[in-house]
């Protein structure tokens, strides 16, 4: 009996010893950081004000541009004043050991993430604000615009097209949107912007479920109004999974109320 209690008493300080030392790790830890207050802005990249992501370059003038920026020129001299710029280890150890909180935690994110993590992060970030291009829906969180497009707007109609082929919608005078697939290649948005006075804007945008989902789609939209028919056309389709700030077509088709009706302006999309 005393065996087993003397056993259980040692067992029991080595559990104690084993905490205590991890507690005392943890606060040498904690004591050897520094916490600094840094404008932002000093850790873009001076050529497209991007958030800073190893490796890093500079040239004399103290210009730190990103790699991406550097591969775009194709040149070691430095894009805002022609010096010649080289790799700065020194900035890219400084960046791999910051963090900091996200950026949603107004929001309600707690996470703590690395500073070159950090557009992964809020790519991802379930508390991000979201928005919706679909007249009078109100920001949302978390959630892709397919996903939530698919839960809050079940009533949006849907149409499957032939890639390379231009399709008819036959959309109402009324709808907002109208979801457009190409199979089970890709799912489209044809957005209806009714803001504009006296008229609609239409544009179309790709809605990926996954980052890695990208792919260019050229696209044309065509409408058949009063007067003749009416087309814009583009190279590359937005690819779109989340949207953290208003919608703003980059291109769109404006109709006149004045041309347009249900019936004499049918509606035709083309993907490829």
């Amino acid at each position: 009996m005393d065996k087993k209690a003397g056993a259980e008493r040692a067992s029991a300080e080595e559990n104690c010893s084993g905490k205590k030392a991890k507690v005392m790790a943890e606060a040498d830890a904690a004591m050897s950081k520094i916490t600094l207050t840094l404008d932002p802005k000093l850790l873009e990249c001076s050529g497209c004000c991007s958030p800073l992501v190893p490796p890093i370059f500079q040239c004399a003038n103290g210009h730190i541009t990103c790699l991406k920026c550097c591969a775009d020129l194709k040149h070691s001299s430095c894009g805002l004043c022609a010096l010649e710029r080289t790799g700065c280890h020194a900035w890219g150890r400084i960046l791999g050991g910051l963090t900091m909180p996200c950026s949603f935690h107004e929001h309600g994110c707690t996470e703590t993430i690395r500073f070159t993590e950090k557009l992964a992060h809020e790519e991802s970030c379930l508390h991000a604000p979201c928005h919706c291009p679909i007249a009078g829906c109100h920001p949302y969180h978390g959630r892709s615009l397919r996903d939530h497009i698919n839960l809050e707007h079940a009533t949006i109609q849907y149409t499957r097209i032939t890639a390379s082929s231009l399709s008819p919608l036959s959309m109402c005078n009324d709808e907002p949107a109208r979801l457009v697939s190409l199979g089970s290649r890709a799912v489209f948005l044809l957005v209806v912007d009714r803001s504009i006075p006296s008229g609609r804007a239409l544009s179309v945008i790709h809605l990926m479920s996954d980052p890695i989902e990208k792919e260019d789609f050229k696209y044309k939209i065509e409408v058949h109004t009063r007067i003749g028919i009416l087309s814009v056309s583009g190279s590359e389709t937005p690819s779109v999974r989340r949207l953290t700030k208003t919608y703003q077509a980059g291109a769109s088709l404006f109709i006149s109320d004045a041309v347009w009706s249900p019936q004499d302006s049918p509606v035709y999309l083309e993907l490829k």
